[in-house]
């Protein structure tokens, strides 16, 4: 699958043509949101491939920029994010995917994130010149599993 060269701006803007635009790394911005719950899991990067791979397979694959390698969402985990449907916006520069999750089979709910909870947005900001130097707080109570049991033969899964 080639995507289309990127002519003029009513192509992009107004057009039907696939032309992402990639930024200078190579890479173009996903937000991942539950198709269902419409709640935000994950925001990742996809390279060209990774966008191919996740159009062709309805699986969710990303660029990860820290291990500098391809990523299948759930190749280690168990995690698979199944696309419900993929949006790109109007400039074409940016990515969101709806997906459903697969439940791992290790006695948690479905989940996203490395760390445990169900998304990667389970702490959320204080907002406000009074809240300035409050903590975050956390929005999720629970973990949906346990990270150690899943990632326990390979290196810290991210980093810092």
């Amino acid at each position: 699958m080639n995507f289309k060269k990127r002519i003029s701006i009513e192509q992009v803007e107004e057009g039907v043509e696939l032309a992402p635009k990639f930024d200078s790394k190579g890479v173009i911005p996903c937000i991942t949101v539950h198709a269902h719950t419409k709640e935000v899991l994950m925001f990742a990067y996809m390279n060209e491939e990774a966008m191919q791979l996740t159009m062709s397979t309805g699986l969710a694959h990303y660029w990860s920029r820290s291990r500098k390698r391809l990523w299948k969402k759930g190749e280690t985990s168990g995690m698979v994010q199944n696309i419900q449907r993929m949006l790109i916006d109007d400039d074409q520069d940016s990515l969101v995917i709806e997906v459903t999750l697969t439940e791992p089979n290790l006695g948690g709910d479905e989940a996203s994130c490395h760390v445990g909870y169900r998304s990667c947005f389970y702490r959320e900001v204080p907002i406000g010149q009074e809240n300035t130097d409050k903590p975050l707080k956390f929005i999720e109570d629970e973990k949906s599993f346990d990270p150690e049991k899943i990632y326990k033969n390979i290196p810290n899964p991210t980093k810092l």
